[in-house]
């Protein structure tokens, strides 16, 4: 009986870490629009880029350019990106562009995902907003 505890607790431990099959086919390059409304109302366009999927999760860079609508006044955004999907037509992923992530949720459709996004902006106050994604043809 030993032998058999022992035996399914080490078969346990040996789950692979390697990647596994992509489910989403979302690598490749996106362009990215979107609107910041909150706290001060800016465009954001930029590019996506998903460079690794291994099952639902996936991994990127965003870069972005900023432009305040009052102002005029550029800045630039980049940063890593994380997320993953939930069921077959919901994305959820964390663009660490500042200090904080902004998280983005949005619909799939097709080659196409719009959603929101909220994250905490430099001045401590929430910045949110409007984005969507659309694929790059290859």
């Amino acid at each position: 009986m030993l032998l058999i505890v022992s035996t399914v607790l080490a078969s346990a431990c040996l789950h692979s870490t390697e990647p596994q099959p992509s489910l989403l086919g979302l690598n490749g390059s996106w362009n990215y629009t979107g609107v910041q409304t909150g706290p001060v109302r800016e465009t954001l366009t930029g590019t996506l880029t998903i460079s690794r999927e291994s099952g639902t999760t996936f991994q990127g860079q965003l870069q972005l350019v900023g432009v305040n609508e009052q102002t005029g006044q550029n800045r630039f955004l980049s940063g890593p990106v994380s997320g993953s999907a939930s069921g077959v037509d919901v994305i959820d992923f964390d663009a660490n562009l500042e200090a904080s992530p902004r998280r983005h949720v949005g619909n799939i459709a097709g080659d196409i995902i719009t959603g929101n996004w909220v994250g905490p902006s430099s001045d401590g106050t929430t910045s949110s907003g409007t984005f969507r994604i659309e694929r790059v043809p290859r």
